[in-house]
């Protein structure tokens, strides 16, 4: 007993608080340096939130990224929006829907709308921008089969890089050839991982188990799955601690 309080204390005192940063680059020579993030579930975690925002600050970002999942449910909205605002005096922010947000009524017009009055915030719903150089493609959440790959890209240039925000790893099949990098959390990498034995489980369809966490490079597209930032269901991490991804492209 004593062996189990001691690893509950250290993942939810400990893991959750420690941020770990992840470099990856793309030789494309368009000179930015973006960071990703996802899965901040602000209502159902304890890491400290002024703490992830002064670590993003201090990474010099040129752009930050999220994958989705700001809230766990309906509570956290004014939370979630808060932590936006935040972030958005750093860097310009582009983020899509995840499936919590999608249950917790975050599609509402009054919604949506809030989140888009926010300066340097933009939520992407099936769509794009054009950011000097390369694209930044945003499908809503696949998870919930709200996807929508052909409309996000309709007015994208095919011969400029396209970098796809998608909550779920799932994605991958539909946007295989159609973007270059793929940027996806919603495992949060298992969020327990037990050692020899590995997640606990992983809200996935079996056939994309394989894409817990990590970098990924197949035919036809890279991809990166963070272990993202906060918990659900239970607030705690072992072994699987929360994640900042720089990508300098």
């Amino acid at each position: 007993m004593a062996s189990i309080a001691t690893a509950f204390s250290y993942s939810y005192f400990i893991e959750n608080h420690s941020f770990s940063v992840t470099k990856v680059r793309f030789d494309w020579g368009i000179g930015r340096r973006i960071v990703f993030i996802s899965d901040t579930h602000i209502d159902s975690s304890v890491y400290d939130v002024t703490s992830l925002v002064e670590s993003i600050d201090r990474l010099r970002p040129d752009m930050i990224l999220h994958g989705g999942d700001h809230v766990s449910n309906g509570d956290g909205i004014d939370g979630a929006l808060d932590l936006l605002d935040n972030l958005s005096r750093i860097a310009e922010v582009y983020t899509v829907w995840g499936n919590h947000d999608i249950w917790s009524g975050l599609m509402d017009k009054s919604i949506i709308d809030r989140v888009r009055s926010i300066e340097n915030v933009y939520l992407l719903i099936n769509q794009s921008i054009y950011c000097d150089g390369f694209w930044i493609c945003g499908v809503n959440d696949p998870y919930t089969y709200m996807d929508n790959i052909d409309k996000t890209l309709e007015n994208v240039d095919s011969d400029e890089i396209k970098i796809l925000l998608a909550h779920s790893p799932q994605i991958i099949d539909e946007a295989r050839y159609k973007v270059d990098l793929i940027l996806a959390g919603h495992t949060h990498g298992g969020q327990v991982n037990i050692p020899g034995i590995g997640a606990l489980w992983l809200p996935l369809p079996r056939k994309y188990y394989k894409y817990v966490q990590g970098l990924f490079k197949e035919e036809g597209v890279a991809m990166y799955v963070t272990r993202g930032i906060g918990t659900v269901f239970l607030p705690i991490r072992f072994n699987c601690s929360p994640e900042l991804v720089i990508i300098e492209i």
